[in-house]
């Protein structure tokens, strides 16, 4: 028997200052599979967006050292991202700058 597949999240991005420059866009619309977390989204964005990954968590330095992901969740205050393992949630609203 086959185990049901998870439907795929949505997350909301926006993009502030020269990440908006490096994107060419201010916010978009992202479908994820689950399980969804913050490196499966840089994934996504460093497929779309070649360089963007670095910006965000740079080879042998500290993930969103200068940089911000701020995110915005139904019900709870808005968080910074620390950690590539966060997970994400259907409807999340996620500012990067």
């Amino acid at each position: 028997m086959n185990s049901p597949q998870a439907a795929p999240i949505h997350v909301f991005v926006k993009y502030v200052g020269r990440i908006a420059v490096m994107t060419g866009r201010v916010r978009e619309s992202i479908s994820l599979d689950e399980p969804a977390n913050a490196d499966h989204l840089l994934d996504v964005m460093e497929q779309r967006y070649p360089g963007f990954r670095p910006v965000f968590d740079p080879p042998g330095g500290v993930f969103n050292l200068t940089t911000a992901i701020i995110c915005r969740r139904g019900g709870q205050p808005s968080f910074s991202i620390v950690d590539p393992q966060e997970p994400l949630k259907d409807g999340d609203v996620l500012t990067f700058w």
